[in-house]
């Protein structure tokens, strides 16, 4: 959920970023947006992933499995341990299958083992289940699997039965997901907590706001970058709390750190507009960077106006229009609709009047198909309509309306 569009960002009192005169397309006198990016790993590569071996909502592997699977043992003929339980062998046997991607080996073990009581094993055989690893996706299966889990209050297991019952398909017989969030938030798992902080936040209770606020927070304070955005919006709405921008700025700037798109989003707005702290260009064009390599459409858009316009550092035409571009191609509005501008005026890409008015029609419809009031935009497609013949702009209306 975005606070600050991007349609706000285009001020009275803002630059003018394009005196058009092209044509016929004369006067538009279009008004500058307000631009945003993220600092804090400028220049720094993005970190490495590796594909995990084993689930991450499960527990690290033991050394001797580890070991076994690394040495290539089949999982049949590998060495149990000593003192083990026909259950915890066949877990033990499952966990080698699993790193060794036998799946179907692991899935029969996994199986095995839960039905003798091993609560990871549930966990496993419930996520193979829905991920259908070895064998086909079961839904069902996978809920009963969790559920087994479940009755041992496991939060992983919890959890995953929220995220099953947010299906809300009547065949898992799950209820509603937020019972199953509370509880697996209530036993310590993080991403649960910001479920449910979402779901309190989305209530039409008032009081709940509140108590969404402290969720986010401890999610927050626990490393969790979409916990941490959740409190910024909160704090930047004054949901639950009184409002602190200051206090959203920082929280938007730590989630932004653990590249969090749309928190780079707003750190970087917070600065341009000397938010909840200082104003600086700089600052703010360098947290939209970030922002708009995430691939976040909006930000790519006010990214390139920032860079159009020589807002925290030197003006480039041609790099404004890619962004914009990129933007427009991710279905942001504002992205579109400066991208037709680029191409309507020529700068930093060839001029091209039908492409931009193509985009202009483009940007007069939302991502959810709501018609976008903008007197820019209208402005914009008026003028390209007086340079067009009507034979294309009809074929081009045509085109972009049959798109929809």
């Amino acid at each position: 959920m975005t606070i600050r569009s991007t349609s706000l960002s285009r001020t009275a009192s803002g630059l003018v970023i394009l005196g058009l005169t092209v044509m016929g397309l004369t006067g538009l006198g279009l008004t500058g947006l307000v631009v945003l990016a993220t600092p804090a790993f400028a220049g720094q590569d993005a970190p490495e992933t590796e594909t995990p071996t084993f689930p991450r909502d499960l527990i690290l592997l033991p050394e001797d499995v580890q070991s076994a699977a690394t040495e290539g043992l089949a999982a049949q003929t590998a060495e149990v341990p000593t003192g083990l339980s026909a259950a915890e062998a066949a877990w033990y046997r499952a966990q080698i299958a699993y790193v060794g991607e036998d799946f179907f080996l692991a899935r029969n073990y996994a199986e095995t083992a839960a039905a003798g009581g091993v609560v990871d094993a549930a966990l496993l055989s419930g996520l193979m289940a829905r991920n259908g690893e070895g064998g086909p996706i079961d839904l069902v299966t996978a809920a009963r699997w969790f559920s087994r889990a479940a009755d041992r209050d496991d939060p992983v297991a919890l959890y995953n039965l929220g995220l099953l019952a947010r299906r809300g398909d009547p065949a898992l017989e799950l209820g509603q997901p937020e019972p199953w969030f509370e509880r697996a938030a209530r036993a310590g798992h993080i991403p649960a907590m910001v479920a449910h902080a979402v779901t309190l936040r989305n209530s039409p209770v008032p009081q709940d706001a509140i108590a969404a606020r402290e969720w986010a927070g401890r999610a927050a304070q626990q490393g969790s970058a979409e916990g941490m955005y959740q409190l910024a919006q909160m704090l930047d709405q004054g949901q639950g709390g009184e409002r602190d921008a200051a206090g959203a700025r920082v929280w938007y700037e730590r989630a932004a750190n653990d590249r969090h798109a749309e928190a780079a989003f707003q750190a970087g707005m917070m600065w341009a507009d000397g938010e909840g702290g200082e104003q600086d260009d700089a600052t703010g064009r360098e947290w939209l960077r970030v922002a708009a390599e995430s691939n976040y459409a909006p930000a790519q858009g006010q990214y390139g106006l920032m860079m159009y316009q020589g807002r925290g550092g030197e003006a480039d035409p041609d790099m404004a229009a890619y962004w914009f571009s990129r933007g427009a191609s991710g279905g942001d509005v504002e992205s579109q609709f400066l991208y037709a501008f680029a191409l309507a005026r020529g700068e930093g890409v060839p001029q091209d009047f039908e492409a931009a008015y193509r985009w202009a029609l483009e940007a007069a419809v939302d991502p959810l198909g709501a018609p976008v009031h903008d007197r820019d935009r209208d402005r914009l497609e008026a003028g390209l309509e007086g340079v067009l013949p009507a034979d294309i702009r009809q074929r081009i209306r045509a085109e972009v309306e049959a798109a929809r």
